[in-house]
C-alpha cells in the first residue's frame, strides 16, 4: 500500500518550470521612461466639486419631543453663515411644524420652500425659540 502512494505521489510532482525573469528597478536617481506626450512633472487633475442650491442643512433622521436636530451644516453654506451648528433644534420650516416628520420629510420642505425658507428653532444659548429667513444660493459641497 505504501508503495503504491509513493507511485501516486512520485507522478503528480511537478516539473520545475522556466527560470524566473530578473527584474531591475529604476534607481532614485534615474528617471522612469514615459511615453510620447506625458510629461513626467504633470499637475494631477483637480477634483470636480460639486454644487448645490440650497441652504445647507441635513436633518437627523428622526425628530424629537421639540422638533428635529440638524446632523450637519455645509461649511460655507447659507446656514452655516447664519450661525447654524449641528445638533440645533429646527421647530418649523415655512410655518409648518416638524413634530413628528422625519428628515426626509423636512429636506422636502425646505427644498419646496422656494429661493427663501423661514426656519424657527431653539437658540442654543437663550433656549428661546427663533426666527431666521434664508435665502437659497449656489455653494460647493466638501470632497
Amino acid at each position: 500500500m505504501l508503495v503504491a502512494l509513493l507511485a501516486v505521489f512520485s507522478f503528480a510532482i511537478a516539473e520545475p518550470g522556466p527560470a524566473p525573469l530578473p527584474v531591475s528597478l529604476p534607481s532614485p536617481d534615474k528617471r522612469p521612461p514615459f511615453r510620447e506626450g506625458l510629461s513626467p512633472a504633470a499637475p494631477p487633475a483637480p477634483i470636480p466639486q460639486k454644487r448645490f442650491y440650497g441652504v445647507g442643512i441635513g436633518f437627523q433622521a428622526h425628530g424629537g419631543t421639540q422638533g428635529i436636530a440638524l446632523e450637519q451644516v455645509v461649511a460655507d453654506s447659507p446656514a452655516d453663515r447664519a450661525g447654524f451648528v449641528a445638533g440645533l433644534v429646527i421647530v418649523e420650516i415655512d410655518g409648518h411644524s416638524t413634530l413628528g416628520r422625519s428628515g426626509e420629510d423636512c429636506t422636502h420642505m425646505v427644498r419646496e420652500a422656494g429661493d427663501k425658507v423661514t426656519l424657527r428653532y431653539y437658540d442654543p444659548v437663550t433656549f428661546k425659540i427663533r426666527t431666521r429667513t434664508l435665502e437659497k444660493e449656489w455653494f460647493l459641497l466638501p470632497n
